[in-house]
């Protein structure tokens, strides 16, 4: 069921987002989140926050981010799950160092951590000792080459489940896919040398059809994608 408190905000498309998203973390799995931009995936991405702290969770979360969007989760969580404690890493080294020290004595006392993509790649061995409940990546095309730094750091947080929210799943190459399956559930597409040669090199070089259906099958039940035209009598009329 939708939390009480998001019973009347949450659209009926959003419902399913948020039961999707709590069928997957149930199942031990992690997916992407693609709505289409304005549809509001991070409301449904508050709404498994508050399902799983009202009901005991004590391992803190931590949201990564653009730099600009840090203190709009910080707001929206406070706006839509008040009774939730939520805290953005930021400011110099040393005081996020005090912080993510404070948090490791004290679990309790944090339940979403929000940082940047640039931010954590700095702090990355701080958060080494910490195990979170959930990881979330808002705009994950950040992390769609997977050489970078960004995307290295966020894989190398201990999370039990993943999830990777964006409205471009897959701009230009296979490869971004694969580098956000990597951070999702690693080793699910194989490592990238195998992803490459049995599905990438088959899909782009010789449109192989059979390669195109492998690679739909594995990807589809993680993938939850709605457009705009899909969900319009769900949306509010325009003003």
């Amino acid at each position: 069921p939708v939390p009480a408190r998001f019973e009347a905000i949450l659209r009926e498309y959003q419902k399913t987002g948020f039961r999707w998203m709590k069928t997957l973390d149930k199942c031990g799995f992690g997916g992407i989140l693609a709505d289409d931009m304005g549809l509001g995936k991070t409301i449904q991405g508050i709404a498994l926050f508050e399902d799983t702290y009202s009901s005991g969770e004590k391992a803190p979360s931590l949201v990564v981010c653009p730099a600009s969007l840090v203190y709009n989760w910080e707001q929206e969580i406070q706006k839509f799950a008040p009774d939730l404690k939520v805290q953005s890493v930021v400011g110099t080294g040393p005081q996020r160092l005090e912080l993510l020290e404070k948090i490791k004595e004290d679990p309790s006392g944090c339940q979403i951590l929000i940082t940047s993509y640039d931010l954590l790649k700095r702090d990355i061995t701080n958060y080494e000792n910490t195990e979170f409940f959930c990881e979330i990546l808002d705009e994950a095309q950040f992390i769609k080459n997977q050489s970078t730094q960004a995307a290295r750091a966020v894989k190398m947080i201990h999370a039990g489940t993943r999830f990777a929210l964006t409205g471009t799943p897959m701009e230009n190459r296979l490869s971004e896919l694969w580098s956000i399956f990597d951070y999702l559930m690693p080793g699910f597409l194989y490592g990238y040398k195998q992803f490459k040669e049995e599905i990438e090199a088959p899909i782009v070089e010789q449109q192989d059809q059979d390669a195109m259906m492998r690679l739909r099958r594995m990807i589809t039940p993680f993938i939850l994608r709605r457009l705009k035209k899909e969900v319009l009598a769900d949306l509010p009329d325009k003003l």
